[in-house]
């Protein structure tokens, strides 16, 4: 089930970018109707073709290059919403993303898991062995890990995004460079695959969620929470939270916790819940309201799998 655009947008806005190559058009027949869709990246980065298949090409991805510009650009109205992503199967979750739920108002639509193969991509007839510095967004370089243990005269560079890496790289008047990103940045940059699942473990796959400004009524026979709170700083408080969930046959998928910097060494806690059919979640949060300090509901959606 996708997203219901006639109730997920009210009026378009004026859409802006940080570079004229990061506004990308997917298909659609008519641009002026096509759904607005902050991402962090550039053309046919990660995050774009997430975008692309949820929305199956009626959405337009505005390129940011930051997460949180991805974050501003929805509460400022450029765009409609956004494309954030959130865990990776070998890396863990983008925890810099979840400081950024604290800060702003934003509810989650729906979610995306989408598989990510990595690719060395570069100028036309260049050789491994020729390759001297690699460039790609850092959470792609943590998931090519073994590659550069096995390529160890490779130096791996930090770039914003992994697209706009390769498209760096097709500007540059040099060789001894490539870039790890997507097969479709190599098709749209003009280079060539140098190699292909570059990335540690072939089931590498990344969560996306779909995010709109402010708060929205959820909708509680959706099967999947996430839930945003801090706790008493004592003994058993977390304890508490997770007893409650298991009472309600309420199914844990990820925690995750962030510093909360104005209080050292106390935290915030991001949770996923997959809940049981029937469930009456509008009890289950007045129940958590209970034990914990402060309780920021998310959003309730369709999981994807």
């Amino acid at each position: 089930m996708r997203l219901n655009l006639e109730t997920a947008v009210g009026e378009s806005k004026l859409t802006q970018t940080f570079d004229s190559e990061s506004c990308i058009t997917l298909s659609s027949p008519t641009a002026v109707s096509r759904l607005k869709v902050a991402y962090q990246g550039t053309r046919a980065s990660f995050s774009e073709m997430a975008i692309e298949k949820y929305f199956h090409g009626m959405a337009q991805g505005i390129g940011k290059q930051t997460f949180e510009d991805v974050f501003a650009s929805l509460e400022k109205g450029e765009v409609e919403l956004a494309a954030l992503p959130i865990e990776n199967s070998l890396i863990g979750p983008i925890v810099e993303n979840f400081d950024l739920f604290a800060k702003y108002e934003v509810t989650v639509l729906g979610e995306l898991y989408l598989p990510i193969e990595h690719c060395l991509v570069g100028k036309n007839g260049q050789k491994i062995e020729e390759i001297k510095k690699v460039y790609s967004h850092p959470k792609a370089l943590a998931q090519c890990t073994y590659f550069f243990q096995d390529h160890p005269w490779i130096e791996p560079i930090t770039h914003f995004d992994t697209a706009g890496a390769a498209r760096e790289i097709s500007e540059k008047n040099e060789l001894g460079l490539a870039a790890i990103g997507s097969r479709k940045s190599a098709e749209i940059y003009g280079l060539a695959i140098l190699k292909s699942n570059l990335e540690d473990d072939k089931s590498n796959t990344t969560r996306f969620l779909f995010l709109k400004k402010g708060k929205i009524e959820a909708n509680p026979k959706e099967a999947k929470c996430s839930l945003l709170f801090t706790l008493k700083h004592t003994p058993g408080a977390l304890a508490a939270v997770l007893s409650l969930l298991a009472e309600h046959d309420l199914n844990l998928m990820q925690i995750v916790s962030r510093p909360i910097w104005e209080k050292p060494f106390e935290y915030l806690f991001f949770i996923d819940t997959l809940n049981p059919k029937g469930i009456d979640m509008n009890f289950v949060l007045d129940k958590l309201k209970e034990k914990t300090q402060t309780l920021k509901l998310l959003g309730i959606y369709e999981p994807t799998r």
